[in-house]
């Protein structure tokens, strides 16, 4: 409106034809939830606005949005629900053209605003629509037990806005009842929803849970395979072995399968025999009386993940006895299912020690051992060119302590100036140690040498023993 028409003169006269229009966006604009949004609007004709007051305001004029004046912005009387989160875009202010950014787009934010320009002698406003939606997490389908002589299965998820649209269907897409249903809102104003259905139906389907977002056209959607109703759940390990190396930790994980929490079940985890177990979790805590002794101080139960069905047993101080076959069971009421996981030790012995021990078939006799291996390792003789040499004897034995030590022996009957090695292989591992021997020519006058040289009085040898240290991947 114009102040002439409520002061006339003619000095007012050509401010008066400098009036405007506000003009902005033609529909409605779409922001999403948590992110940032533009709101724009512009004067017609194209005038300066360098010089006016420009507020954005929402139902009230004084309960403000934002507010540029006098070349700079004013916030003094934001609302607080804004403060910080507004930027006045002003590059193209000259030809009358601004627009006010809205930081962290919250479900409030929806609904109407008005960008009001006032000059020296003329004011005029804008109305414009925000529209404010979420599109939420993904569903999360669990099984919550047994009712009415089905399965209660639950579609959880979180984040939409507008209130959405919650669906089951069958395996063919065909809507089904759900039993309960609830869409709570959250403390930041996005709607959660809760949606429950009993399965009475026969085996081997699938179920969909399907969220929609009416205004965004989107939806999200899970789906359940029900492998066998009465069967509540199904417990899941790892689909191959898990190595561990002696002395260092080992960790066992199974879930169930669809996620539920498995805070009130019983966890066992037990070798060949039910009972006593490895490590026993029950009533809410850790038992040990039923425990294995060799188990005794060496295992932990991760819970963290408890409440998704998700556990780990943490084996420490991993001994050869641990190797083999360990079963997860879970148990809720009279329903129980396990899985059965297998832990692979191994141990990577010593490098071999090589030593001459005499004559034997009109040569000498070159043993190499090397102790502290699991599981049983392979022991060879090799030449300069990576040839098997036949020995003449070879012992793997199994100590006390259930390490491996390999023993093997080779009769050196060629001349001087030929080298052999010792290789001793873990195919488990498939990493080896090795250690070289060399015939390098006349005995030398000192008869005992350092100990990687060794000499016997008398014989035309000279042998060095050179360890090839390692480990590294195979090459024997």
């Amino acid at each position: 409106s114009c102040l002439c028409s409520k002061y006339g003169g003619p000095g007012l006269s050509m401010a008066c034809n400098t009036q405007f229009k506000v003009i902005g966006p033609d529909h409605p604009v779409m922001a999403t939830a948590g992110e940032d949004i533009v709101l724009p609007c512009h004067l017609s004709p194209r005038v300066s606005a360098e010089n006016m007051e420009v507020r954005w305001y929402r139902s009230q004029f004084y309960s403000l949005v934002h507010l540029y004046r006098d070349g700079d912005n004013q916030n003094e009387r934001q609302m607080p629900e804004y403060h910080g989160r507004t930027e006045f875009l002003r590059d193209d202010i000259a030809n009358g053209s601004v627009a006010l950014r809205i930081r962290h787009v919250r479900p409030s934010d929806e609904g109407q605003y008005r960008c009001f320009f006032r000059s020296s002698v003329f004011h005029e406003e804008s109305l414009l629509e925000l529209k404010v939606a979420g599109l939420g997490s993904a569903p999360l389908i669990s099984v919550e037990g047994y009712q009415d002589g089905g399965i209660r299965m639950v579609c959880r998820s979180a984040g939409w806005y507008p209130e959405p649209e919650v669906l089951w269907r069958d395996p063919s897409g065909e809507p089904l009842t759900s039993l309960s249903e609830t869409k709570p809102r959250g403390a930041n104003g996005l709607f959660e929803t809760q949606s429950s259905i009993i399965i009475t139906e026969t085996s081997n389907q699938s179920l969909s849970c399907h969220i929609r977002n009416a205004l965004l056209n989107q939806e999200k959607e899970s789906t359940v395979y029900i492998a066998e109703i009465g069967k509540l759940f199904t417990v899941t390990g790892p689909d191959r072995p898990i190595a561990a190396s002696l002395g260092g930790e080992a960790v066992l994980s199974c879930h169930l399968s669809p996620r539920m929490s498995a805070e009130t079940m019983e966890v066992r985890w037990f070798r060949s025999q039910y009972s006593p177990v490895v490590h026993l979790y029950c009533d809410g805590q850790d038992q040990y009386r039923q425990q294995m002794p060799e188990y005794g101080g060496r295992t932990e139960l991760s819970k963290d993940d408890l409440t998704n069905g998700r556990v780990s047993l943490r084996i420490r101080d991993i001994r050869p006895s641990d190797d083999g076959q360990y079963t997860c069971l879970f148990q809720s009421g009279d329903s129980s299912e396990e899985a059965l996981l297998e832990l692979q030790v191994a141990g990577l012995g010593s490098a071999p020690g090589i030593s001459v021990e005499g004559h034997q078939d009109r040569g000498i006799r070159v043993v190499c051992r090397s102790p502290g291996w699991y599981p049983q390792p392979e022991a060879q003789w090799r030449d300069l060119q990576g040839q098997l040499l036949p020995s003449a004897s070879e012992n793997i034995s199994r100590e006390a302590d259930g390490l491996f030590q390999a023993e093997i022996a080779i009769v050196l009957t060629e001349e001087s100036n030929q080298k052999v090695s010792c290789c001793v292989r873990s195919p488990r591992l498939d990493q080896e140690r090795e250690s070289a021997i060399s015939i390098a020519g006349q005995c030398p006058s000192v008869p005992h040498m350092d100990g990687l040289r060794r000499c016997r009085r008398g014989q035309r040898v000279f042998i060095i023993v050179s360890p090839m240290y390692g480990p590294g991947p195979s090459r024997c």
